[in-house]
């Protein structure tokens, strides 16, 4: 499974994402791996997240800041 995070590694988001994929590996036995795309305001991993198929296999980690993304961006996909 991936975790797909809107931010560069190390930051708070970041750090989240990986212990709760830790702890959701231990108990489903499961790989996550966290795949950091710290680009285009975070566009770019939330265009990945919701083009994604619909199988439960990516997951986004993100922050209430890109609640604002939409209206800054609006023809973003």
């Amino acid at each position: 499974m991936r975790v797909l995070v809107p931010f560069a590694p190390g930051g708070a988001t970041d750090i989240v994402a990986r212990l709760v994929g830790h702890r959701l590996s231990e108990r489903l036995g499961q790989q996550f791996v966290v795949e950091n795309r710290p680009v285009a305001s975070g566009n770019i991993a939330i265009g990945l997240a919701a083009k994604a198929p619909p199988d439960g296999y990516t997951l986004l980690a993100t922050s209430s800041v890109y609640v604002v993304n939409p209206s800054l961006y609006p023809k973003a996909d």
